[in-house]
């Protein structure tokens, strides 16, 4: 059951970003117009900060042609830390591991001692089968009576 205070809607939790600390001057805000990237605090795990992006919406004309506001609308944020103006991270470092302490204090799990990844991991040949692979070619493109698949 979701109470006021936890809704990611207006009348909730109170948004970390505003336009006056500067925290939402982001590249996704000028790319995404009349909206800004807002967190709601978790409630298992406090220091979690759930990303929202709040979106401005038009005020309604009545039919006597008086204007009614509308209060901004917010959906979950998936574009990541990339966008925050707080964020310092590296592409190729990845992500910091946010996850590990609460999957730890669970108790439902047993860390172990990984291995070096091989490049059969990632889908690429072993030396031996890239050599072969290489001959192979390049014996069919000095013999014009072998076929080349395409």
């Amino acid at each position: 059951m979701t109470s006021e205070k936890d809704s990611p809607q207006p009348g909730g939790p109170r948004a970390v970003a505003s336009q006056d600390n500067g925290a939402d001057s982001a590249a996704p805000s000028k790319q995404l117009p009349n909206s800004r990237k807002v967190y709601v605090n978790g409630r298992l795990h406090a220091d979690l900060r759930v990303p929202f992006r709040e979106i401005s919406l038009a005020p309604t004309k009545s039919l006597d042609g008086t204007l009614q506001p509308n209060e901004p609308v917010r959906v979950y944020d998936t574009s990541g830390p990339w966008g925050d103006a707080e964020f310092t991270g590296n592409v190729e470092q990845g992500l910091p591991p946010l996850h590990g302490k609460w999957i730890r204090e669970r108790g439902d799990v047993e860390e172990i001692e990984g291995r070096l990844v091989r490049p059969q991991d990632n889908g690429w040949l072993s030396e031996k089968h890239r050599t072969s692979n290489i001959e192979r070619r390049t014996s069919k493109e000095g013999n014009p009576n072998k076929s080349k698949r395409r």
